[in-house]
């Protein structure tokens, strides 16, 4: 008996091998990547076109893939009307800065590539864009410094007798503050000195919201607090696109794959496939998105300076200190030049 589960066990092992052997995965390694957006605000607007592959062991920034330079790119309306885009530098294609969106009009990308590559997204319509119904934040005392923050709060007014989706990017600007070095001995000139600049620091994860359940009544948007670690300067600033549905699943299941946690629960990881084809060789994969949305910005300023209580105000003054966190052991005279505060924008704001 023992000998015939043995015999079966070893059957089960092979016929394991040759699922395994058999099974087959779609290589997308030539498989071309676009993104693009386009709305009713003022560009230029930009759409980035490269392959997937590229990998060399010599050039790290080919870990972001191969880019496709010396492409046709066009977005087209509904009345046959282009407006072609300038090659800003490579794989990177812009529209003039005068070209902008109407409500209502349907558009398309369309592309050629230097290989013969037709590519075109789905048509899209321009949707109305909505504001930001209210936006603004508290502070929330503690007795610890690193228990002090700001809650930070926006909605959006939804309109009724429709299915509505939005789509926020959130971008944080943080002022930093740098020590500048000892003057020079007198009679020689006193150098200027720019000891303030800002930060933006990067943030990929767009807030996804509509209005299920919620037809016709304002609608929160989840936002992350801002921490009282410094007394220096902190914008909030949103921009809120008004998207359709099929924009909204892209970027739902993009999140669903980025959040998983390894339950049983979760959604199995499958390739995301967006609104572009290739229509000469429809066989050819292309991944990414050409969004078109209505869309509203808006920047909110959190003061941390006035308003905080004299004590934890104190308290704060003792912590900035305590960390060290002018750089005081690398004075320099141009803030712009600390290479070492990541995503250094310089001394000013950008254009809002």
């Amino acid at each position: 008996m023992r000998r015939i589960l043995a015999f079966v066990g070893l059957l089960g092992l092979f016929s394991c091998e040759t699922e395994i052997t058999d099974f087959k995965t779609e290589n997308l390694s030539d498989a071309v990547v676009v993104y693009g957006e386009m709305s009713n605000l003022a560009g230029p607007y930009t759409v980035r076109i490269n392959y997937t592959s590229g990998y060399s062991p010599f050039d790290p920034t080919q870990f972001q893939g191969q880019s496709i330079p010396g492409a046709d790119v066009r977005i087209v309306d509904e009345s046959g009307a282009a407006i072609s885009l300038k090659e800003i530098q490579k794989g990177m294609y812009q529209t003039p800065a005068t070209f902008k969106g109407q409500v209502g009009k349907k558009y398309q990308l369309k592309i050629m590539t230097p290989d013969g590559l037709a590519i075109a997204s789905t048509w899209q319509e321009l949707t109305k864009p909505v504001d930001l119904k209210s936006f603004e934040s508290t502070y929330s005392n503690a007795e610890k410094v690193e228990e002090m923050h700001f809650n930070v709060r926006a909605s959006v007014q939804d309109s009724r007798g429709q299915n509505d989706y939005y789509l926020v990017k959130r971008q944080d600007f943080i002022q930093f503050l740098t020590t500048c070095p000892t003057p020079p001995a007198p009679p020689a000139p006193v150098p200027i000195c720019y000891n303030k600049c800002w930060q933006a620091v990067q943030n990929t994860q767009p807030i996804l919201a509509d209005d299920a359940f919620l037809d016709g009544r304002e609608i929160a948007l989840f936002l992350a607090s801002v921490p009282y670690d410094d007394f220096t300067e902190w914008f909030v600033q949103l921009e809120v696109y008004h998207v359709d549905q099929s924009t909204h699943q892209f970027w739902k299941r993009q999140e669903d794959q980025r959040t998983l946690g390894g339950g049983i629960f979760d959604k199995v990881p499958a390739q995301i496939i967006g609104n572009l084809t290739c229509l000469n060789k429809p066989e050819r994969q292309v991944l990414g998105y050409f969004m078109v949305a209505g869309k509203s910005k808006q920047r909110l300023f959190i003061d941390r300076y006035n308003g905080i209580p004299a004590a934890s105000y104190q308290k704060l003054v003792n912590y900035v200190d305590f960390k060290k966190m002018r750089y005081a052991e690398s004075p320099l005279w141009d803030c712009r030049k600390a290479a070492w505060v990541p995503y250094n924008v310089g001394l000013n704001l950008p254009v809002y």
